[in-house]
């Protein structure tokens, strides 16, 4: 897969109410993973998808969200993780 062009796509980076964008702090083992929030409308429903493409993360942890359920074991654990813990967290932080 190639990286994307987010200014080419229907999407917009989620911002907060100073118009920096939001960035969702997960908590991981001894860690925290970061990750910049994007919102798609489909339709009448608001999709959001996180990206941990984000140099505040290790290399390591920048991968999580290359490519959906890709990767080995260990990558698809974190993220499921990241869905669960950081969905939650997310729904939080959108009120």
């Amino acid at each position: 897969y190639e990286a994307q062009n987010f200014g080419s796509l229907p999407i917009t980076q989620v911002l907060d109410e100073h118009n920096k964008p939001v960035v969702l702090e997960v908590p991981f083992h001894d860690r925290t993973i970061y990750s910049n929030i994007w919102k798609v409308s489909v339709g009448r429903i608001q999709l959001y998808l996180m990206d941990t493409d984000l140099e505040h993360n290790s290399e390591y942890d920048r991968s999580i969200t290359y490519q959906l359920y890709g990767g080995d074991w260990e990558n698809r654990m974190k993220q499921e993780y990241l869905l669960g813990v950081g969905g939650i967290l997310l729904l939080k932080r959108l009120g």
